[in-house]
């Protein structure tokens, strides 16, 4: 049984969000979940749809995986080749913590709890022995050489029949977008949090196993005033090499690139040496010498001991970065 948030009373965030003093912040009214936390979440089960079809490829033999290329025979497969088989296998269980789930199971199990909630479960056994026969004749008419261009509406029909009526395979596809449909719904109810934590796990395995999860920068401290305190929130911030904004994990201040310069102003525009450089972004002290040159980075420091703008060096790395990830 799920219950709405009450419309007259103060409702906290149930996805995370925290402020300074680990208060949760408040939810939009009528709902468990503030704005912010609610558009990561529906990006996060649209960037599983994404990226699960890349999951498929790593599973079938021959396909591209995050084990690279194997040596022919029945030799033992790679952990990395097992996580993929797990996420994609319906009857997978995970049994200690950290074991990969099935992408699919989990989502069908929410997207069950919501179709029971509201009513749109499955038919009865008459209605979808009826809705079969009409499939079979949709599907039999659209192979008719007399069809000719209802052919492809004929089969979207045959499809959206069988889907509504649970004659269709569930795919992890359809099971998102009719999450996605009645997302409304799901960030009213008491469970949100729970589903939340499920769907960050399950991108998280599936960003690993088809080699997508992306790495991510410091980029110094949150300046957002504390609303209460009126003090700089002072969360350190990381942003990723193809991101168009930064969000504060704690007061949830949202940081689009036209407002990065103001971010940057705040931060005192910190510099360093190429040593201390070369350990925060992992890149080879000549690799951003080559950067310095092509790039014109200013020094800021002396001839014997250079420095430059964190900020100046980060745009660097994004924009090769940035590419690398497009190609």
């Amino acid at each position: 049984m799920t219950t709405r948030a009450d419309e007259g009373s103060e409702v906290r965030c149930l996805l995370g969000c925290r402020t300074r003093t680990g208060e949760a912040f408040r939810a939009q009214q009528g709902y468990r979940t503030c704005d912010p936390c609610a558009d990561e979440l529906r990006a996060d089960i649209q960037e599983l749809a994404r990226l699960y079809p890349e999951l498929i490829r790593a599973a079938v033999p021959g396909g591209n995986s995050a084990g690279g290329r194997v040596s022919p025979g029945y030799g033992p497969r790679s952990p990395a080749r097992d996580t993929v088989l797990a996420l994609t296998d319906r009857r997978t269980r995970a049994e200690d913590e950290g074991d990969p789930h099935s992408v699919l199971e989990i989502l069908s199990s929410w997207a069950d709890n919501v179709r029971k909630d509201t009513g749109h479960g499955l038919p009865d056994a008459t209605a979808r022995r009826e809705g079969q026969l009409l499939v079979s004749w949709l599907e039999f008419t659209a192979h008719q050489p007399w069809a000719g261009k209802l052919d492809t509406s004929l089969e979207q029909l045959r499809e959206e029949i069988a889907e509504q009526l649970g004659l269709s395979p569930r795919t992890v596809r359809g099971e998102t977008a009719f999450l996605v449909e009645w997302f409304d719904y799901v960030t009213r109810q008491y469970w949100v949090g729970d589903f939340a934590d499920e769907v960050r796990t399950l991108l998280a395995s599936v960003r690993t196993a088809t080699g997508t999860a992306e790495s991510s920068l410091p980029v110094g401290t949150c300046p957002a005033p504390d609303e209460t305190t009126g003090q700089p929130c002072g969360t350190r911030l990381r942003v990723r090499a193809d991101a168009d904004r930064i969000i504060c994990p704690r007061c949830r201040t949202r940081w689009p690139r036209d407002r990065w310069d103001e971010l940057s102003d705040a931060q005192g525009t910190p510099v360093s040496d190429v040593a201390a450089l070369s350990a925060w972004l992992t890149v080879p002290a000549g690799t951003l010498r080559r950067w310095r040159s092509e790039d014109g980075w200013i020094n800021h420091g002396s001839r014997r001991r250079p420095l430059y703008e964190r900020n100046a060096v980060l745009e660097s790395w994004q924009r090769r970065r940035g590419a690398l990830l497009a190609s």
